[in-house]
This record gives structure tokens, sequence and C-alpha cells, in this order.
């Protein structure tokens, strides 16, 4: 078969190494080792708390058990769990633990990176998680293989290819039926241009190409022997287009209450804060158009909103100066403010042990950590009418009100007037509801069902999904 025509043999050959590379890899797997899928471990966002809450419960689990984490981050191994331990209060610096936890760095991150792909993103960025899965396992093969990190081809390239068993953790859908019936409806949105939506020709074939999407995401989903999801919002979605075989289970994400339940309640300014990345679903401009709608509605509110979140790259630069620009062209800069990169020990000791009200103003959050932690902290929370926090967070406890839900400038301006006239006592009241009710989020629940579950994982030799919250 060889000497039809030189790129023929070569791809040949190249194909042939692969596949013998492959079957003694699938061989020689690393037995009794756990390997996260985490490319941006070092990002400080709740998606890494639920990393590092799981390695930490898998590593309290079992002494044997040995982590591998795949990422591209270039700082030290020491320099990330430092930083976990200092965002997250999770330490893993440890003699005992740092041994145990092996980082696998992976050249090609940047094939997960949008700005790659300019048309067809999601396409593109699940074309490059496959192959960055590839890369990784390749690397280093783990009896385990878990996604943490939400890049559902990467269970075809472990499991049928690489021989892994496969478990993931769901903190949003790539491709929501959401999101088919936005491109459907015609509606302009972050991720349906205006040029899309006023097209019947251009919204159609969108509409195809989401709907062939949604079959290749369903598939590559059912490859994982167990799924996790975080929230109500998120398991109706995957149930939706993976189906449930395996079921989705509810695993509510670990949350930092254990140090902020004890930040006093009292002696609260009329300071409003918001805690999230800079990216353009967390709907920034929403928090500023609440904020101008506030000084319309009440002239004279000494209200001061700061908004405090992480920078991740140049793209989140530019939407860091685009926010800081349209308070300016609102005449809102002397009562709005941005923080970037806070340190943990500032924004609990200095921010939320100040603010009275929590804002959150992203469409359909599949949870909303950041609300979980406000409302430990004594923050009152008020949440978009939407997703996980209307379904799962922000609700009543004990008959008591823990928080708002609003959806437009107006019902927020509504909302943050009626917070601040509270009457001492009710704002009490709603701080201590609020707080009571977040002991269903805390890291000591997560770890707990987390590490009874491996347990039974470890004697049955699967993934097994933990049933939290009333998940099962």
């Amino acid at each position: 078969m060889l000497g039809m025509h030189p790129v023929v043999d070569f791809l040949l050959v190249v194909s042939a190494v692969v596949l013998v590379l492959v079957l003694v890899l699938r061989v020689r797997k690393l037995r009794g080792v756990t390997g996260f899928f985490h490319p941006y471990c070092n990002d400080g966002g709740g998606g890494e708390r639920v990393l590092w809450c799981a390695v930490q419960a898998l590593l309290n689990a079992n002494p044997t058990t040995n982590i591998l984490v795949y990422t591209g981050d270039i700082e030290t191994q020491q320099d990330i769990l430092t930083k976990a331990n200092e965002r997250f209060s999770i330490d893993l610096t440890g003699a005992s633990d740092m041994p145990r936890i092996r980082f696998v760095r992976l050249k090609f991150r940047a094939l997960l990176e949008a700005s790659r792909y300019p048309m067809f993103t999601l396409l593109g960025q699940s074309l490059g998680g496959a192959l960055l899965a590839l890369e990784a396992l390749l690397r280093a093969t783990p009896e385990v293989f878990v996604d943490t990190m939400g890049s559902a081809p990467t269970y075809l390239v472990a499991r049928y290819l690489m021989g892994c068993r496969v478990g993931c953790y769901v903190h949003y859908p790539t491709i929501s039926t959401d999101m088919l019936k936005l491109v459907q409806r015609r509606e302009t949105s972050y991720n349906n241009r205006a040029f899309i939506s006023k097209s019947a020709v251009l919204s159609r074939a969108k509409l195809m190409y989401y709907h062939f999407l949604a079959a290749a995401y369903g598939v590559a989903g059912r490859a994982s022997h167990a799924t996790m999801v975080n929230s109500s919002w998120t398991r109706g979605h995957i149930s939706e287009i993976w189906g449930e075989s395996p079921m989705p289970f509810i695993v509510f994400p670990p949350c930092n209450t254990d140090n902020l339940r004890g930040i006093e309640l009292s002696d609260r300014e009329d300071l409003i804060i918001s805690l999230g990345q800079f990216r353009p679903e967390k709907n920034h401009s929403l928090q500023i158009h609440a904020m101008a709608a506030l000084r319309t509605k009440d002239p004279t509110t000494k209200a001061r909103l700061v908004i405090i979140g992480s920078c991740r790259n140049e793209g989140d630069e530019a939407r860091v100066a685009a926010v800081r620009e349209e308070i300016t062209l609102l005449g809102l800069e002397e009562c709005v403010q941005v923080r970037v990169n806070v340190p943990w020990a500032e924004l609990k000791d200095h921010w939320l042990r100040r603010a009275k009200i929590g804002l959150h103003t992203m469409v359909n959050e599949h949870f909303g950590i950041n609300i979980v932690e406000f409302m430990a902290a004594g923050v009152v929370p008020i949440a978009h009418d939407s997703g996980g926090p209307r379904a799962d967070i922000v609700v009543e406890w004990q008959g008591s009100a823990t928080g708002k839900l609003a959806s437009c400038a107006q019902s927020y301006a509504q909302a943050i007037h009626t917070i601040l006239a509270l009457p001492p006592k009710e704002l009490t009241n709603m701080q201590l509801a609020a707080r009571a009710s977040v002991s269903r989020f805390s890291d000591a629940t997560f770890q707990k069902a987390f590490y009874e579950h491996w347990l039974r994982a470890s004697a049955s030799g699967t993934i097994a999904s933990i049933a939290a919250g009333g998940g099962g």
C-alpha cells in the first residue's frame, strides 16, 4: 500500500504511529489517578472553586489518590495552589497534598479561545476542545477523566479513544434550547448579532447550525459515564439535549460560606456591589442603567455601586474600558466605580462587610455562586429573575424573603430603593433568612457528598453522580 504517493504514505505512517501510541497509552493508563480537565485553572472564578474543592475532596477521601490537572496556565504549581488558598480558602499547599498533585501543561490552549473563531465560534471551540483533550491525554492518561470546564467533546476522546472512565461537572450548557428559541424569535443578543437577527435567511441558517450543534452536543454528552450539574436550570437544559441516560444529578457547587457567615450584619452602608468576571453575559451595562434609573427615581439617594471583577485577558480589559466609558457617558462617575482583581481579604473585609446590597444581572445564570456569597455575608441580593437564581437561590427560606428578583433597569432601581428603605429590623430579618439558607451550598456539604460518592465510585469502578440538594 505504501509507495502510492508521498503525502498518502506520510499520512498512513503518521496514522499508524498515532494508533500504536493510543493503544500503548490505553494499556499504560495511570492507575489510581484522576485527571481534571480545566485549562484555565488559575482564573479564580466559581468554576475554579469547584475544581479545587473537588480535588481536595478526593485527596482527603483516599491517601493513595493522585491528581492530574490539565492546564494551559504557566504559573508554578506553588503559585497556582497559593492563589487557590488565598481566593477560596482551599489549602492544597501542605506537604501531604502538593506531591500528589501534578500539573500537565497544555501547549495548545489557544484552541479554546473564542477570539480564534470570529465565525462558527461554538463549532470551532468544540473541535478545539477535542484536539486539546487529545494533547492532554497523550501527555498523561489517567484512569478517570473529569471535565470541570464544560467541554463535552473531550468526553468522546477520553472514553472512546483513550479508554478512560469519564465524569463531568456541567456549569452551563454550551448550547441550550433557550439559545435556539432566541434565534428562532430573531432577538438580538450578545451571542446573536443584529445583522443576523434582522435577516430571515441568516436566522434560518443559524437555526440549522444550532440544531446541528445541539445534536452533536448530545452525542458528546452521552459519552460521560455520569453527569453532575449545578442547578435545576442546568439540569433541565442538559436533560433536554443529552437525555437522561445517565441521569444528570444536581450537585450544588461549593460556595465560600464558612468564612463569610461570621461577618457582622449591622452598620451597613448604602453601598451596592457586584461580583463577577468581565464577560458579555454578565450584563454590567444593566447595572449601570439601574443606577441611572435609581437616581432618576430618587435624586437625593446616596447609594453607590462598586463593580468588582476579575480580568483574564485583553478581551476582559476591553470590556472593563467599555464599562468605564458607559459610566462616564451617563454621568455616574460619583456613584459608580470599577475595581479589578481585588484580593480576597479586601473583598471580604472591606466590601462584603460594608455593603447592604449585592447586584446580579446575568440572564439565565446557571447557578450564581456570587449570589450565595452575598447572602452568607449579609449582603441582600437582587438577582435577575431567571435561571438558577430564581429556581434555587433567591427563594423563600422558612417563610421569609432572602432577597429580590428583577429583570430591567427600572425593576432593579425599584428593588434597590425598597431595600435601602427597609427598617433596620426588617433588613436584619432578610439578612438572617438569606444567611441561614446558604447552608445548602457550603464547602462542607459539597465535600461530604463528594467524599461519600467517591467511596462508592471506587467500589463500583465507575463515576456516579452526586445528588445533592434534592437533585435525585
